[in-house]
């Protein structure tokens, strides 16, 4: 059947020496730290080789500076709503818009009075994240901390 459905085709695998991490399943609020940002904005970033996948927690009334920076970036919201500004136009999104961000380009979000749920992800990685979540599992490891994602 996979060979009569192009998109199921399976291919020799010959191992991937440049692998940076095994085949793996996470729960987002568990597994992965939150990372305060702002006030009232957490981010939970999943990372891979070639992407960066993170969920992005805005409580009401949150704001997510307008910024730019060199990766590639999609989102999608997954839950509730925020007014988007993307190079220089605002929007409101909602459960299942799509925002398209070319790299450099400015944009930044705010909610307003629910909170909001977003995912985005990055391409190639978002390499200030994984700094940031270096940061953050090195402080909870000095602090005697436990790295689940509870807090955030």
């Amino acid at each position: 059947m996979s060979d009569e459905v192009p998109y199921f085709r399976t291919y020799e695998a010959a191992g991937d020496p440049d692998r940076t991490y095994e085949p793996t399943f996470l729960n987002v609020e568990r597994d992965v730290p939150g990372l305060g940002v702002v006030p009232g904005l957490v981010l939970r970033p999943v990372f891979g080789t070639n992407l960066t996948m993170s969920f992005v927690y805005m409580e009401p009334n949150t704001e997510a500076p307008v910024h730019q920076h060199p990766e590639e970036q999609f989102g999608t919201i997954i839950e509730g709503s925020y007014e988007f500004e993307l190079d220089g136009e605002k929007r409101v999104v909602r459960k299942g818009d799509v925002y398209m961000v070319p790299p450099n380009v400015p944009h930044g979000a705010w909610t307003h009075d629910e909170p909001c749920l977003a995912l985005d992800v990055f391409s190639p990685p978002r390499e200030m994240f994984r700094e940031l979540m270096q940061k953050e599992l090195e402080r909870r490891a000095a602090a005697g901390e436990s790295r689940d994602a509870d807090s955030g």
